[in-house]
């Protein structure tokens, strides 16, 4: 039996959920609210001591950190492999597959606190549960970087290198896809699994516009949205504790992100 400790809009756990979808595996849902701290109580703690989502458990076995968690599907549940035959292009997806761990990961985390979720976690808690909140975080590094952001947003500098960092895999998607419909050639892999959270939540902060030039990202997001395994993945799991949809409510961080485009 596939338990997955994991959150509606966590990026890691939406990778894992493409991938449990895209092999039509069935799994138990054990949903954590971050918010209210869930993934920094014992009883989580004792399953990833790191206190992040996602945690993977089959038949009894744990598996933390979200790529090596698609590995193991893949592997565990190779009817419907999702990485391609050919040697270079296998290349193509672990390239890509590894992007998030290489960086992305911890701008989207930036970007998305300075849009967003800064504001909503001041709005759910008074300055000294706040403070508590952020003493209990293990990864104290993790929480000095929440708190430059809530004091100074889009001015901390490592938010601005964060915007940038999206624009250079925007672009490096850009040149890819030109060689093919999907990232490692012309199949669907793990590479899609793993880049599609971070474009989503581009988009779910209403920065689409972003890849306003850049054709083939916007055909590709498409081809994605178009998957049963989209659904399944993003489509039923809508924001439960935070909330990231600043584009269904109309809201935008536009301006803040071409002003440090335009500025260099």
């Amino acid at each position: 039996m596939i338990e997955l400790y994991h959150n509606n809009i966590s990026v890691c756990a939406q990778k894992v959920r493409v991938v449990l979808a895209e092999k039509d595996l069935g799994w138990t849902n054990h949903h954590l609210n971050l918010k209210a701290g869930d993934h920094t109580k014992a009883d989580y703690l004792a399953i990833n001591p790191k206190a992040v989502v996602p945690a993977l458990v089959d038949a009894g076995r744990v598996v933390t950190e979200s790529t090596v968690i698609c590995e193991y599907l893949d592997d565990a549940y190779a009817d419907i492999p999702l990485r391609p035959t050919d040697a270079y292009a296998k290349s193509l997806m672990r390239r890509w597959a590894k992007v998030p761990d290489d960086g992305i990961h911890l701008a989207c985390g930036s970007l998305s606190f300075a849009s967003i979720f800064a504001r909503q976690l001041r709005s759910g808690f008074d300055e000294d549960a706040l403070e508590a909140r952020l003493n209990s975080m293990p990864d104290q590094s993790r929480a000095a970087r929440q708190r430059q952001i809530m004091e100074n947003g889009f001015e901390v500098p490592f938010v601005r290198d964060a915007i940038r960092a999206h624009v250079n895999m925007l672009n490096a998607m850009q040149v890819e896809l030109e060689q093919g419909p999907w990232l490692a050639g012309d199949t669907y892999s793990l590479a899609e699994a793993c880049i599609t959270p971070y474009i989503e939540r581009l988009d779910r902060l209403g920065l689409a516009p972003m890849w306003d030039q850049l054709p083939r990202i916007a055909a590709w997001f498409e081809a994605v949205r178009a998957r049963p395994s989209y659904g399944a993945a993003f489509t039923a799991f809508p924001p439960a504790d935070y909330d990231d949809l600043l584009r269904d409510r109309g809201e935008t961080v536009w301006p803040d992100v071409k002003k440090v485009l335009a500025d260099g």
